[in-house]
């Protein structure tokens, strides 16, 4: 096993490391917390929480285990995220709304749009380890023993967690596909 040296000093990581830090893994980060439920608008706060979490850590952070840290610590700001959520009252007219690229035409993003509202629904109806994996190895492209490690579980467990997701995920596109083909509405 490959020694890891890890500098301990809060000046061992210049500033020029941390932005290039968080330019390299802010997408993975945004994508997480999206995947974890929370808005566009709550995912940009959570990154950057994550984000300050990670530059004060990075020193102690191994090399290779980046994504491994940041999916932890990002599932632990979208539970905190969601915790408060609950508990504030909501207010109209904050949600924001996003910004419509120019290249892909309307259909296009209707149809992008139903297929990721389907996915996000999809996975959060799936239990937290199933999701996790799926949206780690299959959309964020992790290896299993990345994903192993992220989660803290075994590469084997990985594997045969994943192929439940994938199975479930499977069987519930195609109900909704015959739902819809059956009702004539698409949600």
């Amino acid at each position: 096993m490959a020694s890891v040296t890890v500098l301990t000093t809060p000046f061992a990581v210049d500033a020029s490391r941390k932005e290039e830090f968080v330019r390299g893994y802010y997408a993975f980060v945004w994508r997480v917390l999206r995947r974890a439920g929370l808005s566009a608008a709550d995912a940009d706060d959570g990154a950057q929480r994550v984000f300050l979490i990670a530059t004060e850590r990075l020193a102690d952070i191994a090399s290779g285990s980046e994504r491994a840290f940041l999916f932890r610590t990002a599932a632990h700001v979208a539970s905190k995220a969601h915790r408060a959520h609950r508990r504030r009252p909501e207010a109209p007219g904050l949600e924001g709304g996003d910004t419509v690229d120019d290249a892909p035409s309307a259909d296009e993003l209707v149809d992008q749009r139903r297929a990721r509202a389907l996915l996000d629904g999809i996975l959060a109806e799936l239990p937290p380890e199933l999701s996790a994996i799926f949206v780690l190895f299959d959309i964020e492209g992790l290896k299993k023993n990345e994903v192993a490690e992220a989660l803290g579980i075994p590469p084997g467990t990985v594997a045969s967690r994943l192929k439940r997701a994938r199975e479930e995920i499977e069987a519930r596109v195609v109900r909704y596909h015959a739902r819809t083909r059956r009702t004539g509405v698409m949600r």
